[in-house]
């Protein structure tokens, strides 16, 4: 299953670390833990910033989906004994597994569906004898549930609803209560606008930044009481000790098929090799996006090949290689409202001498980062800030990161830049920049784009980046500017 997780969401796991940013702050602590699932989702964000360790997000997802697999072989051996359910227990986490695949969704789901599932043990842990007492204890889980973990209450009131009208038959319809309980719930959340809407607050909806489709978090629900109902049936015969082994294979092979077979079919490898090409630009790995850069290459991915062969120096003499059709795609991605668009072109300018632009770009792609902050584009906004001397904006965002566990460091060596420019022209990375800005006016971007090259280059002749963009645009264009 590791493995298995590694090779096909290894940059996922990236990229989540990346629109996450946890603060060892206790007022956004208390903010999250104040948000409908405010647990779950607390849990998620201080997960992620592990994320960015090689491996960490891998093993972290393993050991999850093994923990969710063994709480729910532990709910089905209270009616189907001994491991005859211990294979078709992976079902559940073959749906989780496929929910990665939507770049929308949030791990939050997967921790408040683990939460779900041990209020669902525990429920079955009470004592059976008064139906009453259960009763009192569901009405109160599921709103409880509803404040740690979020709309997954629903499916817990679903589950227990069903556990009971199976084992009590008639008398069982009382815990329809909990139905009622989680619907009153939700009216609530919707009235005071705690969350969006109806779909939000009764389906997992609430577990995606934008809304979406959302069918594989909804089977790994409806997965819990299928088995019941299978744990439910096959407790009626008496099962063999090796028939109790192969279906426990079964099981297993059934969970993992599933798995590898729709994922063929879910997969966007175009989706994905775009988070691999961020992940190398943003780690400066520029020979890995020029090494699986295909001629027919579209252009939702020429940008940043563009700029991988300006890196390397070669972008003039080999632009014409690829699938070039206007100059806009040197540095423009599609889409340019979208978070990764914006911080496509955030990468593009700062390695142009754009400071401007670039810190423009990396305030839009901070402010449509879902749920926190960009570490990277926090990264851009102080050092952009720095060169033109804003700095009391570059000490908030250095506020920010020296909250964190991972930028901590590079944050606190920041400090010293503020109010100094005459370290800021001493420093090689940030004296480049600095030299890049025009004498007349360093906010620029009111000329257009062509005549803030030609400024840039005018103050800055070697930034070798910049000129070679503008050597290609004059190739494209010849003398027509865009």
């Amino acid at each position: 299953m590791g493995m298995g997780i590694y090779l096909t969401q290894e940059y996922r796991f990236y990229h989540m670390e990346s629109y996450d940013l946890f603060l060892y702050d206790g007022t956004d602590i208390l903010q999250k833990l104040c948000q409908t699932g405010g647990v779950s989702l607390l849990i998620t964000s201080f997960l992620t910033q592990f994320m960015g360790i090689p491996y960490m997000g891998t093993l972290i997802v393993t050991v999850l989906y093994l923990l969710i697999a063994w709480v729910v072989w532990g709910i089905l051996r209270k009616k189907a004994q001994g491991n005859v359910m211990a294979g078709l227990s992976l079902l559940p986490v073959a749906f989780l597994y496929l929910c990665l695949e939507h770049d929308y969704y949030r791990m939050q789901g997967h921790i408040s569906f683990l939460l779900m599932l041990l209020c669902v043990w525990g429920y079955l842990m009470l004592p059976g004898k008064r139906l009453v007492y259960r009763l009192v204890a569901g009405s109160i889980l599921v709103p409880l549930l509803y404040m740690l973990a979020g709309s997954v209450a629903v499916a817990f009131a679903f589950i227990v609803c069903l556990i009971e009208c199976f084992d009590r038959g008639l008398k069982g319809a009382f815990s329809l209560t909990y139905l009622v309980v989680a619907g009153g719930v939700a009216y609530f959340l919707v009235y005071t606008s705690r969350v969006d809407n109806w779909e939000t607050a009764l389906t997992p909806l609430m577990y995606y930044n934008w809304s979406t489709t959302y069918f594989f978090p909804l089977y790994a629900w409806l997965m819990i009481p299928l088995l019941w109902i299978i744990a439910f049936i096959l407790s009626k015969f008496n099962i063999k000790v090796s028939m109790e082994r192969c279906c426990v294979v079964v099981g297993i092979v059934l969970a993992f098929y599933l798995a590898g077979n729709l994922y063929t079919k879910v997969h966007n490898k175009r989706n994905y090799h775009f988070l691999q090409e961020q992940y190398w630009a943003e780690h400066e790995e520029w020979d890995k996006i020029i090494e699986t850069a295909d001629r027919r290459q579209t252009t939702f991915f020429i940008s940043y090949l563009n700029l991988a062969l300006a890196k390397k120096g070669q972008l003039v003499h080999r632009f014409k290689q690829y699938n070039q059709q206007s100059p806009s795609q040197l540095m423009i991605y599609p889409h340019p409202i979208i978070r990764n668009g914006v911080a496509l072109q955030s990468d593009v300018y700062l390695s142009w001498g754009y400071i401007a632009a670039a810190r423009q770009a990396a305030f839009d792609a901070n402010m449509l980062t879902p749920g926190a902050c960009s570490p990277h584009h926090l990264k851009m906004l102080i050092k952009t800030n720095l060169v033109l001397g804003s700095y009391q904006v570059a000490e908030k965002y250095i506020g920010w990161l020296e909250k964190t566990l991972f930028y901590r460091e590079w944050a606190t060596d920041m400090r010293r830049f503020l109010n100094n420019p005459e370290m800021i022209e001493q420093d090689k990375n940030l004296g480049e920049m600095m030299k890049s800005l025009p004498l007349s006016n360093k906010y620029i971007k009111y000329e257009g784009l062509w005549k803030d090259m030609e400024d840039i280059l005018a103050v800055n002749p070697s930034q070798y980046i910049l000129s070679q963009f503008y050597g290609v645009y004059q190739l494209m264009e010849k003398k027509v500017k865009p």
